[in-house]
């Protein structure tokens, strides 16, 4: 059978497609795998995070999870460097709230001013907006609901707080009002807040108090132990390829065992330095990873130095909290967890940074629209204030931020990983400028 020119030139046609459908096929495959190692991975450093428990700044929880972080970098080619400073740390003896009728048990608000074991026992008074006198009594402030995270001297709780110890108030329960119902501990800075005994009660147990608030009646507070510091790992790393420099930074510490809060920044950080040491062979690539978060970012701002000058700073790519935690609906009083990303949280940026990012994170929930640098919320501003140009950082505040219950059944790695790939993709439309 004699095949004709136009039968060859079919023939031929038909091969070449299916060579580009095979070729694009198989470039899927390879696109799912790597996707599929990356969620793989992601998920081992989460469990991997959760297991090594508390991450108080100083305690065992930290410096197991430093000195993994540190091995992981030198596998992925840094030259790590470790320093330690001194951080508050509570060893917890005894810690709660106790009337004639009820008793509750309490998180010591750090840093701690302890009770010593027989506590301090006065009549309770609840403080509602500036009225109320508080001398030589326990004051019961139930702050507005919302998402809490620290006490700022100058506003919100923070204030009423110092109000109160200022007006002789002899101790102060803070009753944190948020969605997961569990007493929420507060970043501070590394002095005691307020010259005196300070707790947080959750707001589940705390009915029966504001009533015998409201009634005066009296009630012991224990906050029993040793209020000492313990040095806390600082872990900076570089690969040093020449004067153009790309940043990487995650504070490690945290309340409890923070999985959601400093878990997901974790393993993001450690994939992304791994990713940015091979992805860019001509940058040189400085990280950072400080204890210490606890205490606005008391880590953070002894190391700050070593970092690169900003005008050598081609983009700094702040790995900031709860990057993604599960969402949650309240469903008969009880709040069931999903499997969709809570959507309480933000992408932060200087407007050099902008456009990159807008586009690397589009179509994440709650990322979509950056926002100016906000101070002191998180540690971008830290480094922004210092004329670093090109900066972002996710922020994010999920239902059971800074409480005991944040563990692994908040988070989900697929929900993690489009949350790294918009790093990476917002970090090369910085490094690599068309």
């Amino acid at each position: 059978m004699t095949t004709t020119r136009r039968e060859w030139l079919q023939e031929m046609a038909r091969a070449a497609s299916a060579a580009v459908a095979g070729t694009a096929f198989s470039e899927a495959l390879q696109a799912q795998s790597d996707s599929d190692r990356v969620t793989r991975q992601l998920r081992a450093d989460l469990e991997q995070h959760a297991a090594f428990g508390d991450k108080f700044s100083g305690g065992p929880g930290d410096t197991a999870t430093a000195d993994w972080i540190a091995g992981r970098l030198r596998r992925s080619g840094y030259r790590v460097e470790e320093s330690t400073f001194e951080a508050p740390y509570f060893i917890k003896r005894a810690a709660r709230l106790t009337t004639s009728a009820t008793s509750a048990d309490v998180i010591p608000q750090a840093p701690v001013v302890p009770t010593g074991p027989a506590g301090m026992t006065a009549p309770l008074v609840l403080v509602e907006g500036d009225s109320g006198d508080v001398k030589d009594r326990i004051a019961v402030v139930v702050t507005p609901f919302g998402r809490q995270a620290a006490l700022f001297p100058d506003r919100g709780i923070g204030q009423t707080v110092r109000r109160a110890a200022s007006a002789g108030a002899r101790a102060v329960v803070i009753v944190t009002t948020g969605p997961s119902g569990e007493a929420t501990a507060l970043n501070a800075p590394e002095e005691p807040f307020v010259p005196v005994p300070t707790a947080i009660l959750a707001p589940k147990r705390a009915e029966a108090f504001v009533a015998a608030a409201r009634s005066g009646a009296t009630a012991t507070l224990v906050l029993d132990g040793e209020a000492t510091h313990r040095p806390s790992k600082n872990l900076v790393g570089r690969v040093t390829r020449g004067n153009r420099w790309l940043v990487i930074s995650t504070p490690r510490s945290g309340w409890f065992g923070c999985v959601g809060e400093r878990g997901t920044g974790t393993a993001v950080f450690l994939e992304l330095a791994d990713w940015a040491a091979r992805r860019f062979p001509t940058l040189s690539i400085f990280v950072m990873n400080t204890g210490g978060h606890e205490y606005f970012f008391a880590g953070s701002h002894r190391v700050l130095n070593q970092a690169p000058p900003p005008a050598a700073t081609a983009a700094w790519a702040h790995i900031g909290a709860t990057l993604a935690a599960r969402d949650a609906v309240e469903r008969d009083g009880t709040l069931v967890m999903l499997d969709t990303a809570d959507p309480q949280r933000s992408l932060m940026v200087t407007d050099a940074a902008r456009a990159a990012a807008a586009e690397g994170f589009k179509g994440l929930s709650g990322l979509e629209r950056p926002t100016a640098v906000r101070p002191s919320a998180g540690e971008l501003s830290t480094f922004t204030d210092l004329g670093y140009a090109k900066a972002f950082a996710v922020l994010g505040v999920h239902s059971w931020f800074h409480t005991v219950e944040d563990t692994l059944e908040r988070v989900d790695a697929r929900l993690l990983a489009p949350v790294l790939t918009a790093h990476q993709r917002t970090i090369e439309r910085l490094v690599e400028p068309a």
